[in-house]
């Protein structure tokens, strides 16, 4: 299967004890001048990145500074979670939309769409981890975030928000997890086609 493989059913039945392999390995790098961490963490797999003395990221956690969703285009640590997910870098890049998460306000559009992208990499994680209850916990959640952000209006390449076309991506969750949200199993993980693909524009 390859990633323009929009139709083809990926089944995950077995634990996954390896990297997870990129979402969109020819994605643009939308910061070229960072360099991605030296492995794409898994529990059990390899060091805890900042617990570990081995971890790519031990010593060096960063105060995250305040993110202006009306300049979203300017924040590094916004566009490099997005290089980090399409690597497949998705417990690193859950943390980096975790902590830019806290830095606004509350239920607001941003907030929603900051907690749907992380919910979204956790749900990626679980699949990758053959956990069928937890991917499609948080892929219904990314989808419910996502969903607030369209009824406020946000719909559609005319209207976006930081940079995403909300129809499009909510369209993407539904017809990548659909499978496993129609399934009661929770061993087998059925998941259609590449995962969403997140794709920004001014």
């Amino acid at each position: 299967m390859t990633n323009s493989d929009s139709s083809a059913m990926r089944v995950i039945d077995a634990p996954q004890q390896c990297e997870p392999e990129p979402v969109w390995l020819e994605a643009p790098r939308l910061c070229e001048d960072r360099e991605l961490p030296g492995y794409r963490y898994v529990r059990g797999l390899n060091p805890h990145p900042r617990r570990d003395k081995r971890g790519h990221s031990y010593g060096k956690l960063k105060d995250y500074a305040q993110m202006d969703p009306e300049q979203w285009y300017e924040s590094e640590d916004y566009l490099f979670g997005i290089d980090l997910y399409h690597q497949g870098y998705l417990w690193e890049s859950c943390k980096v939309w975790e902590a830019l998460h806290a830095t606004v306000e509350g239920d607001s559009p941003p907030s929603n769409l900051l907690h749907a992208l992380f919910l979204n990499s956790g749900a990626q994680i679980r699949a990758h981890r053959r956990n069928a209850r937890g991917t499609r916990t948080r892929s219904q959640a990314a989808r419910w975030r996502l969903a607030r952000i369209r009824a406020k209006g946000f719909d559609g390449p005319e209207k976006r928000f930081m940079g995403f076309d909300i129809g499009d991506l909510i369209d993407q969750i539904c017809r990548h997890y659909s499978p496993v949200w129609e399934s009661s199993a929770d061993r087998h993980i059925h998941l259609k086609g590449p995962a969403p693909r997140l794709l920004l524009k001014v």
